[in-house]
Formats: structure tokens, sequence, C-alpha cells
């Protein structure tokens, strides 16, 4: 009986190291830096301010030198990110086909953080919301607010105009009116894709991230906490698809890092991709999702 629970134990003990390896496996490493960025197979990130891009089809990298770069975004061959030279705060425009630079120096500061869609970039400076539409080299003054988010004509940002805490608001660029989806106040991280969504409530969950359908009008709870488990997600946060990839933290004094996860908005269930609770910066466009960990870029394609 002994000899056989021992080579029991064996097998139990191989299955486990051939599950570790098999997942770890799914999981591969392209650079070093941290602030991701992904759309249409590429990977953007910084390191030491510098940009790196990174080609998921030819698996090349390619190093885009910039003194003082941070927060990188990217929308097919465009990409943008924040660069504060001397002292000088500005947003950079890459064309990635044809390498040609141009700058963004009005209404930017120390804090502005760019996205993009399309030809249309957004960013906050002392407090407002601006866009820029390159095609048309036209910049606009959106409202007040910060941290903005654009997918297609919608702007999704975080303010306390109505004088209460902040709400999230979206903000449709045709007709130039905003709703607040929000419902709670203390809500911060927006973010949205199609017609969803998502940001954390500080307020009635301390972190817990929330979405909004625009179609539907309904609100859902993508996590949960209570006063036993903690309220512990609350920190960086994106969504494409059907997929949102959130950080859930050990420790809410720093939200930057946690361990990271895959929340799968048809069927309701979250999937734990990594542990350790040091994941930082994850980022999604489609079914590839990338993230840093210790200085290290890793991708992985979500089920």
């Amino acid at each position: 009986m002994n000899k056989r629970l021992f080579l029991v134990s064996l097998v139990l003990i191989f299955l486990i190291l051939v599950s570790i390896v098999v997942s770890a496996e799914q999981y591969t490493k392209i650079g070093n830096g941290s602030e991701l960025a992904v759309d249409v197979g590429k990977v953007a990130w910084t390191s030491n301010g510098t940009i790196h891009l990174y080609d998921l089809t030819t698996k090349k990298e390619t190093t885009i030198f910039s003194p003082a770069a941070s927060h990188p975004a990217i929308s097919g061959n465009i990409l943008v990110w924040h660069e504060d030279s001397n002292g000088v705060p500005k947003l950079t425009v890459y064309d990635i086909n044809t390498k040609a630079r141009s700058y963004i120096k009005q209404d930017v500061d120390q804090s502005s953080r760019p996205a993009i869609y399309g030809s249309r970039i957004v960013w906050s400076a002392n407090s407002n919301v601006y866009m820029r539409d390159i095609s048309t080299s036209t910049q606009t003054q959106i409202t007040s607010g910060e941290a903005p988010d654009i997918y297609d004509t919608k702007i999704v940002y975080s303010s306390d105009i109505a004088g209460d805490t902040p709400q999230i608001y979206v903000y449709d660029i045709s007709t130039k009116k905003a709703i607040d989806v929000s419902q709670y106040g203390d809500n911060m991280f927006p973010h949205i894709y199609g017609d969803k969504v998502i940001w954390s409530d500080f307020y009635t969950r301390l972190g817990n991230i929330r979405m909004y359908d625009l179609a539907t009008k309904q609100q859902t709870e993508i996590t949960t906490g209570d006063d036993m488990t903690g309220y512990d997600t609350g920190g960086p946060t994106d969504i494409s698809g059907n997929k949102v990839v959130y950080l859930k933290h050990n420790d809410l004094a720093n939200m930057n890092s946690g361990d990271l996860y895959v929340y799968n908005i048809d069927t309701g269930e979250s999937k734990q991709l990594t542990s350790g609770n040091t994941a930082q910066t994850p980022a999604i466009s489609g079914n590839v999702i990338v993230w840093s960990d210790s200085g290290s870029i890793y991708m992985v394609n979500s089920w």
C-alpha cells in the first residue's frame, strides 16, 4: 500500500510539474520595459524613456528614440506618447510607416496621458479633456475631466463637474452631448470599447470594476468583494471585444501591481493568468494580452 501511494504521489507531482510548464509556455517574453499598449498585431512600451515597438507577426522589435517618453498609445500605424524633455511637456505623434513625427504642444501638461482611436487623440491637462484630429489638424477642448479614453465617436472620462465626487461620463463627438453612466461617486480609470464602458468604483466598492452597456443601459459588477475578502481590484484595466483585463492586488496601498485576470463578458467568468502579485500595466487587443512583470514584457492569447 505504501509503495502504491508513493507511485501515485510521484504521478501527481509529475502532472503538476507538466501543468506548470505548459502554463509557463503559454506566456511569451517579447522584451523589457513597462507601460504597455497593443493594437492590430503591434505592441508598444517604454524603457528608460525610449519607445519600443514589437511586431507580433514578424517578431521583430524596433527602437524609436525619444529622450523622455512615457505612456504610449497605438491605433493602427499611429503611435502617440507623452514626452517631457527639458521640462516642456508635449505629445509626440509617430507614423510607423513613414517614421514621420509631429507634436502636440498646446494644452499639454506633465500628467497628460494620450489615448487614440483612428485619427483622433484624446488627453487631459489642467483638469480639462482635449481632442485633436490629426487628419484635419484641429484641436478641441471637450469638457472638464480627467483620464479620457476613446473608441470611434465616443469619449469616456472621469469628472466631478457636478460638484460631487467623480462620475464617469461618455461624450458623443457627433451630438456633442455627455451622459453619466456610473451612478456612484469616486470612479476612476475609465475605458471604452464598442458599447461597453468599464471603470473602478472606489465609492461603494473600494476598487471593484463596473461595466456599463450603452446599448442596453445596464450596469454590471465585473468584480465583487466584501469586508472579509477585501475590495482590491481598482488598479489598471483594459477592454477589447468581450474581454476585460485587470489586476487583483494583495495590498490596496499598491494598486500598480497585482495578479493578472481576464474576464469574459459573455460568460461572466474570470480567469487568473499570473501569480506572485507582480504583474503591471496590462493591455488587450482582440485575444492578445500583454503586461509587464519585474521589468519584462509578456504576451498571451486569451481563451
